[in-house]
């Protein structure tokens, strides 16, 4: 215990040096980023990953969307209306988007720990650091995701924008709640053997909710004559949950990450 709470020490005292002597800990999230994103222009693993699976999604969805569009339900009054409306495409957007962003953003914390280099980078930079780092090197990923796969699906399955200000900022919110859910969750499972199927199981229950609370918004973005305050209420509740989440981590993250 004495030898393990010395290492815990000179550790610490090592971490505290690199902190003052390069600026905070702002800074070393800086380098951090640089570093997965240099890496990951060098091996492309996660972008390899997203990209096979938003591929082979948005092909089959060209495939099956024509169809679907040309099938008709009654209402209960008896009028043919379109079997997909605009909510639920939405909602089929964002699934999308959470099994794309599940199957590379983990790869963030799984890499330090197969190639060994976590330890140094314990030693290197602070929790707080390392999080934010992380959590930007993920959010950057899945937001160019999104720039790319939405405007395919959009045209694919004709799904309207709405009011462009308010399907800004429900993407904006949703790709930080989906990111900052994906980061801590990847956090956790990378102490874990056999980290792909615990971190969809330890997901699962958090992306219930996060698809749950969008549907919510795309209901109200969609919906003919609603007011400002119920965009505000659903859209806001989407940004509360990913500022919830980096909340939550932050505080968290240290004895995760220190474990």
């Amino acid at each position: 215990m004495t030898e393990v709470s010395a290492a815990q020490a000179s550790a610490t005292e090592w971490r505290s040096h690199c902190l003052k002597k390069q600026g905070g800990w702002f800074r070393q999230a800086r380098t951090i980023l640089m570093k997965d994103l240099k890496a990951e222009l060098r091996t492309r693993v996660a972008l390899c990953a997203v990209g096979v699976f938003t591929f082979a999604s948005l092909l089959l969805l060209a495939l099956a969307t024509e169809s679907l569009k040309q099938e008709l339900v009654a209402d209960p009054r008896g009028v043919m209306r379109p079997a997909w409306n605009a909510p639920a495409k939405m909602g089929m957007l964002w699934v999308l988007l959470c099994f794309a962003a599940f199957s590379g953003l983990s790869h963030a914390f799984v890499h330090e720990e197969e190639t060994g280099t976590a330890f140094t980078l314990r030693l290197y930079a602070s929790p707080e650091a390392v999080y934010a780092g992380k959590l930007f090197f993920n959010l950057l990923l899945l937001c160019g995701v999104a720039v790319v796969v939405t405007p395919i699906y959009m045209a694919i399955t004709g799904l309207p924008m709405g009011q462009p200000f308010a399907f800004l900022i429900l993407m904006l919110s949703g790709c930080l709640g989906l990111a900052s859910t994906a980061t801590i969750i990847a956090a956790l499972t990378s102490k874990a053997r056999g980290s792909g199927a615990l971190y969809g199981a330890v997901g699962l229950p958090t992306l219930v909710v996060f698809l749950l609370l969008l549907l919510n918004a795309a209901g109200s973005l969609y919906m003919q004559g609603a007011p400002v305050m119920l965009h505000v209420k659903n859209i806001g509740g989407v940004l509360s949950f990913g500022v919830l989440i980096v909340a939550v981590s932050a505080l968290l993250f240290n004895y995760v990450w220190e474990d």
